[in-house]
C-alpha cells in the first residue's frame, strides 16, 4: 500500500461515519501553522455561514484535533487529497466534491459554475483561497469581499438541502438551437421536477435565447423560481411543453414544480 493509501486508511479510522447525506458548503483550511488547526479559524468559518471545513488528506497528524474542534461547532470535516479548480468543462463530469478557486475564477462565474456542478451531482462545494496556511478569509483590513458572496451562494444550496439530495437525472430535454454555453438539466424526485439552466458566457457577455422541449410528462405551469419566488410558465404542447430559455451572460435559473 502506498503512502496516500496509508494516509487514507488513517483518516477512516480517525473520522466518524457521516450520519446522512448533506449539502456542504466549505472553506479550504490547511492550518495555522500548516497542519495545525486553530479553534478561532473554525469559529470564523462557522460564523460566516459555512457548514463545513475542508482539510488536506496529507495533514493526517491534525485529523483528530480538527475533528474534535469541528464537532463542537457542528462543522463537518471534508477531506480532500488536492484542490481541483472547478471549470465549466469539469462541472458536467459528475464529481460529488468540487473546489472553487477564489483568486483564479471570476466572481461573475461563481453562481453558474456552482449550480452547473450541482445539476451534475456535486453536493460538496469548497471555496479555496489558495493559501498554504489559514483560511484566507481576512487580511489586515478585515473580512475579504469573497466571503459574503461565497456564503450567500452557499445558502442557496443549504436552504434546499433536502430537495437537492433527493434528486436524480430526469429524461432528456431537446434544445431547438443547441448552444455551447448552455447547460440545461431536468432533474426529479418522487414529488418534484427541477430545472437547472446555466449560461457559461459570463466573460464574453453573450446572452442565450432559444427554446427547450420537455417530455410530455412534464407540466407546463406553474414553475417556482428557487431564487426569487417568481413563477414561470411554459407553452403547452401535447407532444411536450416548450420553454423559452432566455439567460443573460453568466445567468442561472432554477425552477421547481410539483408532480401532482
Amino acid at each position: 500500500m502506498g503512502r496516500v493509501g496509508v494516509i487514507a486508511v488513517a483518516w477512516l479510522l480517525l473520522l466518524p461515519a457521516v450520519a446522512g447525506a448533506q449539502v456542504l458548503v466549505s472553506v479550504w483550511y490547511r492550518g495555522l501553522p500548516s497542519g495545525v488547526p486553530r479553534h478561532a479559524d473554525l469559529e470564523a468559518i462557522k460564523a460566516n455561514g459555512f457548514n463545513a471545513v475542508t482539510w488536506p488528506l496529507q495533514h493526517v497528524n491534525g485529523a483528530q484535533e480538527i475533528q474534535r474542534m469541528a464537532s463542537r461547532l457542528n462543522l463537518t470535516v471534508v477531506v480532500r487529497s488536492e484542490s481541483v479548480p472547478l471549470t465549466f468543462a469539469t462541472a458536467t463530469q459528475g464529481e460529488s466534491k468540487v473546489d472553487v478557486w477564489i483568486n483564479r475564477t471570476p466572481r461573475t462565474e461563481w453562481t453558474s459554475l456552482m449550480w452547473r456542478a450541482v445539476a451534475h451531482g456535486a453536493r460538496v462545494v469548497s471555496f479555496d483561497a489558495g493559501l498554504p496556511t489559514g483560511t484566507g478569509m481576512r487580511d489586515e483590513s478585515g473580512l475579504l469581499d469573497w466571503v459574503p458572496l461565497a456564503s450567500a451562494l452557499g445558502r442557496q444550496l443549504t436552504a434546499n438541502d433536502s430537495l437537492l439530495n433527493s434528486l436524480k437525472r430526469g429524461p432528456a430535454v431537446t434544445i431547438d438551437a443547441p448552444d455551447a454555453f448552455l447547460d440545461l438539466s431536468l432533474l426529479e424526485n418522487t414529488r418534484s421536477w427541477v430545472i437547472i439552466a446555466t449560461n457559461a458566457s459570463s466573460t464574453n457577455g453573450r446572452s442565450i435565447d432559444t427554446y427547450a422541449v420537455f417530455p410530455a410528462a412534464v407540466p407546463a405551469a406553474e414553475w417556482l423560481s428557487l431564487f426569487d419566488g417568481n413563477m414561470m410558465s411554459m407553452l403547452y404542447r401535447a407532444a411536450g411543453s416548450r420553454w423559452h430559455v432566455r439567460l443573460g451572460p453568466g445567468e442561472t435559473k432554477v425552477f421547481v414544480i410539483d408532480k401532482r
